[in-house]
């Protein structure tokens, strides 16, 4: 292809056309034999004997001049999907730059739409994940929301009750948050909330659902986890908290977390119960000072 000229991509198994078409267009354009549509050239594509069933999509990817016996043809190959439709009495060099030139106006208008239309349903999907984030997901930490743990701990326990297995849940507090507000005003109670929530979240498998519970309340939802393996695995949450150090600007923060926990089926088999016994657990654990663990129903003894 020599510089200056401009490709015509030709898909025909007439091999007069092309001839034709060379000789019509003369040294300005370099007609070239091709067998398939190539994405943004300009096509002449020969459908004298039959349109192909892909026609349409492959209209997305080029501009495509369908040539045809007679104006019943032309009709047939537009609504096919092709941009501009050539009988043969047309096939002449001012009616051939004429489509080729319409078909190619034609595509880029359709393309710039295609490509406006994919950014708008884009930026609709962008929206929607992000209500859908701001409705289940916690601004302050990332975490899921109460209203997340509503939906979503129903249908864990009625898959554990199909599946046979346990399910454990923690109810976590913050035990020096009141001061820490009180203190050093909540802009830094903010912080550590989102401090124990890091930390925590460090610590938990992908299948468990992490949620904060309530100003200074955590619960975590652990499929599969048995009562024994739930305070061990609340044991390192608390060693984690109690150990850390907050550190915002010249402060050194530290604070530590109680627990309470309780486990499916053997606590309770409803989520409202479920929840009521890892409530009263964290509660125990509170009125013992703070800084430790539950279990329900231990705890109440």
């Amino acid at each position: 292809m020599t510089a200056g000229t401009t490709p015509l991509f030709v898909i025909t198994t007439d091999d007069v056309l092309r001839v034709q078409l060379s000789e019509m267009l003369g040294v300005a354009w370099q007609v070239t034999p091709a067998t398939s549509i190539t994405e943004a050239h300009l096509h002449l594509l020969d459908l004298r004997e039959h349109i192909p069933p892909d026609l349409a999509a492959a209209a997305e990817q080029a501009p495509i001049v369908g040539l045809v016996h007679d104006p019943a043809g032309a009709v047939a190959v537009l609504q096919a999907g092709v941009h501009e439709a050539l009988t043969t009495a047309e096939l002449l060099p001012l009616c051939l730059m004429r489509a080729l030139t319409a078909a190619q106006i034609r595509w880029q208008i359709e393309y710039r739409r295609r490509q406006q239309l994919a950014e708008a349903r884009a930026q609709v999907q962008a929206i929607t994940v992000r209500l859908q984030n701001e409705q289940i997901r916690d601004p302050l930490t990332g975490l899921y929301t109460r209203r997340y743990l509503q939906e979503t701990l129903e249908r864990e326990l009625r898959r554990a009750d199909r599946e046979q297995i346990v399910l454990s849940v923690a109810l976590i507090d913050i035990d020096q948050l009141e001061q820490v507000n009180w203190q050093f005003g909540r802009a830094l109670g903010d912080v550590t909330i989102q401090h124990v929530a890091g930390l925590i979240r460090r610590n938990v498998r992908g299948g468990d659902i992490f949620c904060r519970y309530g100003g200074d309340e955590f619960l975590l939802v652990l499929p599969r986890v048995t009562p024994e393996t739930i305070v061990h695995r609340a044991e390192q949450w608390r060693s984690a908290i109690a150990h850390s150090v907050i550190r915002p600007g010249t402060l050194d923060i530290q604070v530590t977390i109680s627990i309470g926990t309780a486990t499916f089926p053997r606590d309770a088999r409803q989520a409202a119960d479920l929840l009521q016994c890892v409530g009263e657990a964290l509660y125990a654990a509170k009125m013992a000072g703070g800084n430790c663990i539950r279990p329900w129903p231990s705890a109440l003894k």
